[in-house]
């Protein structure tokens, strides 16, 4: 975030309904920025202090990013708690070591603090200064965090933390207000969403979901580089080869299939890093395209506890690697862990995932999600890329980024926030001092990972993946290319629906089958979330033109 913070690539990704976020202007863009700049530097030399966490956190809530500003105060929550724990840990002593410092200096070189320098002047009342000063700033935190949770919509998180806020400082004025406020919010958000049940708008479990979780705007942040934004030449060349060595009848292109003419009032719009696959010669229904084996560029879990670690089939069998007892069902699986995830995840306890997991119903499920974030995190650590984000995996995969009708996607303090901090510190990353896993790292993943994941039921396991030659082509609502698990495993093979000439771009459909059964209205308004602007494929553009 020490980067040059770019004034044309702001946009804000907060979405809060009760008190909608409006951008800040040049000046105080400039300002915000310059102290976000400060505060990252000042982290890299003092990661253990808190207050410089929740500092930059409430900067990045101003700005408009309440995703970014809830994991740093997160962080800064973590440290205080540490802080003033009673039991002695190495992260609490590092925290009262930072702050011991801070705290003395601020007492005998600050002038407004220094007609206190008494308070500091030996070692134990050092101490019971700074433990004063953590538990001030505790306070501050919980406030922080009740306005981040605001700004990110989560109403259910909101109403839960301010009932835990009010247990925790019992005798502050303030957090009980916050408890009414919360129930008045969710109560108007569930009269709401009920009123559009009843219009027929969503249904029930489409209203439960959206009245306990909140939302964020995908957007690219105005310190991220070119080289996180766009797939350059070097990505497309990889992923040229992968085609090469794996189909004989198709191939990826740069397409055009999303490039729209100027209408009535609108520009042109020409997509740069849009990627499609075509036919290399003509190919008749049926016709395998492609075969996306699990690699260091396909991914699926689930939460089978006989089903095999890298592709997910089961029963497990007899073979291992050497480094401990986990069973595959191949050789060749044994071989891909070890190759690609598994030593980063080797007998650490990522249990209490695989229990979430295992109570899933739906391939939607967060707990999925969770599995696969840790898996993705597993496989960028053994590639040993300069980023998380230049893995083979990340590297191929695009947010929905730029949308003229951009789609919220569903957000929670405890999926979003919460859990990717445990996964990384169960991989033994340090949040505090690693800027290559900040929140907006985790969150850019989370981004990707979601535009481009798709369910898989192996058995009567429902999980998720993420298919890398799959995730190259484009959507038609008349697709000429479906899918299929041969191996009841992760690995998709691809085929043909119908003859296809040579040329001819090679269109799956990212809603399924369910489109067949919907409108174009329908269809567009279930496909937004991938175009952010109205489905402009052939049997669209027909069907509204009727």
């Amino acid at each position: 975030m020490d980067s040059p913070w770019r004034l044309g690539q702001y946009s804000l990704s907060s979405a809060c309904e009760i008190a909608p976020p409006i951008a800040l202007d040049s000046n105080r863009f400039a300002s915000e920025s310059s102290e976000i700049i400060k505060f990252t530097q000042l982290l890299a030399s003092f990661p253990y202090d808190p207050e410089t966490w929740l500092n930059r956190g409430n900067c990045l809530r101003l700005l408009g990013y309440p995703e970014l500003a809830l994991g740093d105060v997160y962080k800064a929550r973590l440290l205080v708690e540490a802080g003033i724990g009673d039991s002695r840990t190495v992260l609490g002593d590092q925290v009262r070591k930072a702050f011991r410092k801070k705290t003395y200096e601020l007492h005998t070189t600050d002038p407004a603090w220094m007609k206190w320098t008494h308070t500091v002047s030996t070692p134990e009342l050092l101490a019971q200064k700074v433990q004063e000063m953590l538990k001030r700033l505790e306070l501050q935190i919980w406030t922080e965090l009740m306005e981040g949770l605001m700004a990110a919509n989560c109403c259910g998180d909101y109403a839960r933390m301010s009932r835990e806020a009010v247990e925790k400082f019992p005798h502050d004025e303030f957090f009980p207000s916050e408890v009414s406020n919360a129930d008045a919010w969710y109560a108007q958000r569930k009269e709401v969403l009920m009123m559009a049940v009843e219009d027929g708008q969503m249904n029930e479990e489409r209203m439960t979901t959206t009245l306990m979780n909140g939302g964020v705007y995908p957007v690219p942040y105005p310190f991220m580089s070119e080289e996180f934004l766009v797939r350059d030449a070097q990505v497309f060349e990889s992923i040229e080869e992968d085609f090469k060595r794996v189909s004989t009848n198709c191939m990826v292109i740069r397409s055009t299939i999303r490039n729209t003419l100027a209408g009535e009032g609108e520009k042109a719009i020409t997509e740069d890093d849009c990627i499609g696959a075509h036919a290399t010669r003509d190919i008749v229904a049926g016709e395998t395209i492609l075969i996306d084996t699990m690699s260091s560029g396909s991914v699926g879990v689930d939460a089978d506890p006989a089903g095999c670690p890298t592709c997910c089939a089961s029963p497990v069998k007899n073979f291992w690697n050497t480094c401990c007892s986990v069973l595959y069902c191949s050789q060749v699986c044994a071989d891909v862990a070890s190759k690609t995830f598994h030593a980063p995840i080797c007998d650490r306890d990522f249990e209490y995932l695989y229990a979430a997991a295992r109570s899933a119903t739906a391939t939607t499920d967060f707990s999925l999600d969770a599995l696969l974030l840790m898996r993705v995190l597993a496989i960028s650590m053994v590639e040993g890329t300069e980023h998380p984000l230049k893995s083979k995996l990340l590297v191929r995969l695009t947010p929905a980024y730029g949308f003229k009708e951009p789609n919220l996607i569903i957000f929670n303090f405890q999926d979003h926030i919460q859990m990717p901090i445990s996964i990384l510190q169960t991989l033994g990353i340090n949040i505090f001092t690693d800027s290559s896993y900040d929140t907006w790292v985790l969150h850019t993943i989370k981004c990707r990972l979601q535009n481009n994941k798709h369910g898989q039921t192996l058995g009567d396991w429902p999980g998720t993946s993420i298919s890398g030659l799959y995730s190259m082509l484009n959507h038609s609502c008349s697709p000429n290319v479906d899918w299929r698990h041969d191996s009841a495993s992760s690995e998709v093979t691809m085929f043909t629906t119908r003859d296809c000439k040579k040329g001819e771009e090679l269109c799956i459909s990212y809603i399924g089958s369910l489109g067949n059964c919907m409108t174009v209205v329908e269809r567009r308004k279930k496909l937004m979330g991938w175009f952010g602007m109205a489905c402009r494929c052939e049997k669209c553009l027909e069907e509204s033109n009727v």
